[in-house]
This record gives structure tokens, sequence and C-alpha cells, in this order.
């Protein structure tokens, strides 16, 4: 599929010479003089390799047509997490690499959407917001004060976040997976 320049998006996955490349980072540049361009910074979603490349806002790029599937999250491997395609119960691999720090977000049993180049797993869409349970938070300090007050949270990832002071060991919050923030806390 052709787009122009000036619609490429962070997250998207290009075609560059035949390599398939998501796109990290984007700025359209206009200078005082000479044509508008898209500066971008590209990473090549086998491999790893780093790419800088600037288009000019006229030339169209190629982007990768992207099939999604549901999958199942069954346990990691050596670099890799392994799925089970739900409607052909095949397993595949999807590179921790490719994943980045979005990997923490992945529990057992959960079902994602996983997005494939024909054959090829590259990425998987995160849910906006996940439940997880406080493995550990700090002892509620009363304070004389009407603001609310943020103290660090561990949950059941590993990961530290910050939660309101009345969040306690063993509650369920749910976590926005985009800025790893304090959404609720979950009453089940």
């Amino acid at each position: 599929m052709q787009i122009n320049a000036t619609q490429i998006r962070e997250g998207q996955v290009l075609v560059i010479e035949g390599e398939l490349y998501r796109v990290l980072w984007k700025m359209h540049r206009t200078p005082g003089k000479g044509n508008a361009c898209m500066q971008t910074k590209l990473k090549h979603v086998i491999n790893g390799r780093n790419l800088e490349k600037r288009f000019l806002s006229s030339e169209r790029v190629e982007r990768a047509s992207l099939d999604t599937r549901s999958a199942q999250y069954l346990y990691p491997d050596a670099s890799s997490f392994v799925f089970m395609d739900q409607e052909t119960f095949e397993q595949f691999n999807l590179e921790q690499d490719a994943l980045g720090e979005r990997g923490a977000f992945i529990k057992e049993g959960e079902i994602y959407s996983v997005l494939f180049h024909e054959q090829l797993p590259l990425d998987l869409e995160l849910p906006t917001s996940m439940v997880f349970e406080v493995t550990s938070a700090p002892p509620e300090v009363r304070k004389a004060t009407a603001s609310a007050s943020l103290r660090p949270v561990t949950i059941s990832n590993g990961m530290v976040i910050q939660a309101p002071a009345f969040i306690k060991t063993g509650d369920n919050i749910k976590i926005n997976t985009d800025d790893r923030t304090y959404v609720e806390r979950v009453k089940e």
C-alpha cells in the first residue's frame, strides 16, 4: 500500500528496498529554503539494524500490509515469546527485541492480537489497559493534606509504578499500557 511520506506514523512498518522497517521516530521538517521532508528513525524488524532515512514530502512510501490474528501467549523462550494461533493451533515465536519494554505486559494464558506480514509475526497489539496485582507497597502514611500523593508500588510483572497512597499489597490495579501509569483500583 503506497502512502505519502507525510502520512508516516510511529509504529508503522514500511517496506524499504524490499526490507521491513518499523518507524521508531518521525519529524516533519520544513527548512527555510529547499523542500519539506520527513526525517525518520527506522529499525529493521528482523535483524534489529537501525536506519535513519529522509523522505521528501512529495515522495510515496510503501507501507507493509499487516494481518491481525488472535494468539494465546504460552511461555517465554530463550530470546522470544511463544504464542499459539487461536484458529490453526500452530505455535510461533515473537522475538523479545521486537516488543522491547512492552514485553513486561505479556501474561501467560492471555489472548493478544498479533500482527503478521505474510507468515512472519512482527508485533502484538497490547490492550490499552491491563490489571495486575500489587506485590509490594510501602505502608500508608497519614498526612495532613487534601492532595493525592503518589508513591512507588511493585506489580506482579516486576514493574514499579506510581500509585495513590491507599493502594496496598494484594490490591489489583489497572495500568495504562501506553504510558505505564495507574488508572484505577479494581475490585474483584
